[in-house]
């Protein structure tokens, strides 16, 4: 704004004038956080992927702890330790 009255009414000119001043700073604003906000999401987005890595990880070695410490054979083991009994019983048919 040119003017350097105080005291001077505002046409609508003036008032246009500074109502996109305010504009274009607070768009300015805008492009920058969101630039900022867009660099933090990336980073929290490759952080979530490697905490997702890691708990799926986690869930492998507890299933392979469950399977280890499991009292109860899997199928495929009943089936094999079946087929040896069988084998020595010689079971008549």
């Amino acid at each position: 704004m040119a003017s350097t009255d105080p005291n001077e009414p505002v046409n609508r000119g003036m008032l246009d004038e500074a109502v996109s001043a305010i504009l274009d700073g607070i768009d300015k604003l805008f492009s920058r956080l969101k630039g900022e906000m867009d660099v933090r999401f990336e980073k929290v987005d490759t952080q979530l992927q490697e905490v997702k890595v890691e708990v799926s990880h986690v869930k492998d070695e507890i299933n392979g702890l469950k399977a280890e410490l499991s009292d109860t054979p899997s199928r495929r083991e009943f089936n094999e330790l079946k087929e040896k009994v069988e084998e020595h019983i010689q079971l008549p048919h």
